[in-house]
């Protein structure tokens, strides 16, 4: 019976699909410039529609674009607006990636013609979703680290299916038409009327007092909308209120005597009339115009407007992209240097699209600073294009200085080991990269001062590493043996880079105890990212100290200063993995296996040293 009952339900849903208005032309540019600037509140932030579409559809399809069975790509403000405006057409995209078929396969679903790794509709997952919704509840009782891989795709699974069922009833409310005969109450309110739309009924609800019969039914209606209004957050509040608004919590504030302002009305009506004209393209421009407009008014009154378009043209103009493209045309110029090393055409070519790849990370940190009023390094996501662009500086004045080309190829290494880490924490986080801080993190100067010495020590060691493996490569090879001048010159780049490193790690750590004694009461507690900065300014005291005494020479420094870059890496992304401490507010699934494979990296750099000279 339950079979037939899902074969119905699903039939059911495909003949209001077929029946459903579909979208048959793009959407008008104007209308996607507009709603890109739509500010929403989001994560604690205000932040544009763009932005907002851009990392649900990351989180849901693993990616920022979705292809339709008809062929066309769409951006994630265009498929958000299929979500909200044409939920049954939205239902046939493939947009729900899956690692594992397994987790598809055991909620009953076919998975004919299906690869391992593939994308599934939300027509396609219908059939099992109630199996979906059953195991993600038991297996969320799990802890998260415990959690089979199919179990924790099962649970990830059913977290996006919700996000985008939410989204698709979101402007339910729109082209509803509430009917008046259902309570003596609204027909009086409303007489001659025998439907009104959702936003008379805010702007009468004062009619149906808070307690009584009718009253009861619209704080209902407001209750059971909530879920799906709530995922997408578009009124700014007319007072001074932090939190913006739904429409079901402006229905629900207005049936308890407060009466909905005139903007947020006009709004509700926005919103009813680009439902109305969302098979008008050019009608519904005009809608969503005004809109626009009036959501940027309101906002900009409460200051929450000025950053938008900044936001968005930041993502338009994805510098970040434009950088790693850069870095690979450096890496192709320094690779073809190595062949003619007299070329000087190709060394000032080389110079000039790593700087112009350095710049353009910069202009990103910079913008992302300008956009969130905060220092460059808030985030580990964060923290990885500060090292990035710190370490491709120090690289190219080191070059500058050294002119061996030793320093421009570390710089274009740094970049593009940088940006690859950039893009793939990015892509397994799934997150705002420009989110609201933990409190503790939300002071500017101690970011402004602890964690930006502690980045530079964090960068410092890491290009000493890199430099250090340089030497050890070049050693095995053989690459100019009869030149120990090269050598040489090498080793004293490892090691200025390393005493310029220790000094801003010690500062860093200090200020870092401070900030703890203002935070927690006391200036050191043993927590574990507490050790891991300790740790790093003890090794590179422990490598300087080796290189002092004589213990070592350029090739024992060099093999130490590898063997940092497994300490740096720990004590920046390991810590964060262990999920206890004061710091572990920076878990991310699928680090402590990259982790793992970079330290081994690392000890196959280390071990060259074992073997004997070309």
């Amino acid at each position: 019976h339950a079979d037939h009952a899902t074969e119905a339900a699903h039939a059911d849903a495909q003949a209001t699909a077929a029946a459903a208005p579909r979208r048959t032309a793009p959407w008008t540019k104007r209308t996607i410039e507009v709603a890109e600037a739509l500010p929403v509140q989001d994560g604690g932030r205000i932040k544009p529609l763009s932005t907002f579409a851009g990392f649900t559809l990351l989180r849901l399809n693993g990616k920022r674009s979705v292809t339709t069975p008809a062929d066309e790509k769409l951006t994630p403000t265009e498929w958000l607006l299929d979500t909200l405006f044409f939920p049954e057409q939205a239902f046939g995209y493939p947009v729900f990636v899956v690692q594992n078929i397994e987790a598809v396969e055991a909620i009953g679903v076919n998975t004919a013609d299906k690869k391992k790794r593939d994308h599934y509709t939300f027509d396609e997952l219908r059939p099992g979703m109630a199996k979906l919704l059953d195991l993600a509840h038991e297996y969320t009782s799990i802890e998260e680290k415990d959690r089979t891989a199919v179990q924790s795709q099962i649970v990830n699974l059913a977290e996006n299916v919700m996000t985008f069922w939410r989204l698709s009833q979101h402007l339910d409310f729109a082209h509803a038409r509430i009917p008046t005969q259902v309570d003596p109450e609204v027909a009086r309110v409303f007489t001659g009327r025998t439907e009104v739309r959702f936003s008379e009924l805010v702007a009468n609800a004062g009619s149906f007092p808070h307690g009584s019969e009718m009253g009861g039914r619209v704080e209902s209606l407001a209750e059971n909308m909530s879920s799906a209004t709530n995922t997408l957050v578009m009124f700014p509040p007319a007072d001074d209120r932090a939190e913006w608004l739904t429409p079901s919590s402006i229905l629900m504030e207005a049936v308890r005597g407060q009466a909905a302002p005139k903007p947020h009305l006009e709004m509700l009506a926005s919103l009813e009339a680009l439902d109305d004209t969302r098979t008008d393209p050019a009608k519904f421009e005009s809608e969503m115009v005004r809109f626009g407009e009036r959501t940027h008014v309101l906002a900009s009154a409460r200051g929450e407007d000025a950053k938008i378009a900044l936001e968005v043209g930041y993502y338009a103009l994805q510098p970040l992209m434009w950088s790693l493209v850069l870095f690979i045309g450096a890496f192709l110029c320094s690779a073809l240097l190595w062949l003619k090393p007299q070329s000087r055409a190709l060394y000032g070519l080389s110079w000039g699209t790593a700087g112009a790849a350095t710049a353009f990370v910069v202009l990103a940190i910079v913008l992302r600073c300008m956009i969130r009023s905060r220092p460059p390094v808030s985030t580990l996501y964060e923290t990885v294009l500060f090292v990035t662009s710190v370490g491709a500086i120090v690289a190219l004045a080191t070059e500058w200085i050294q002119r061996q080309r030793i320093a421009l190829a570390a710089a274009v290494i740094v970049g593009l080991v940088g940006l690859f880490i950039a893009n793939g924490y990015e892509t397994l986080d799934k997150k705002d990269t420009m989110p609201s801080l933990v409190a503790v993190l939300d002071t500017n100067f101690w970011l402004a001062t602890h964690v930006t010495s502690v980045t530079i020590g964090y960068s410092a060691g890491m290009l000493a590493a890199l430099l250090g493996s340089l030497y050890l490569l070049a050693k095995v090879v053989g690459f100019k043996r009869s030149e120990p001048a090269f050598y040489r010159n090498l080793g004293r780049m490892v090691y200025g880079v390393l005493c310029f490193g220790v000094i801003f790690a010690t500062i860093g750590t200090i200020l870092g105890g401070i900030w703890a004694n203002d935070s927690w009461g006391r200036f050191w507690g043993w927590d574990p990212k507490e050790n891991g900065a300790l740790i790093i300014v003890l090794w590179n005291a422990l490598v300087l100290h080796a290189r002092w005494g004589g213990m070592v020479k350029d090739r024992g420094l060099a093999m130490l200063a590898v063997g940092g870059n497994i300490v740096t890496s720990w004590s920046w992304f390991g810590v964060n993995e262990l999920g206890v401490g004061l710091h572990s507010y920076g878990f991310t699934e699928g680090v402590l296996l990259a982790l793992g494979l970079f330290v081994l990296s690392q000890l196959a750099i280390i071990s060259l040293a074992l073997l004997p000279d070309r």
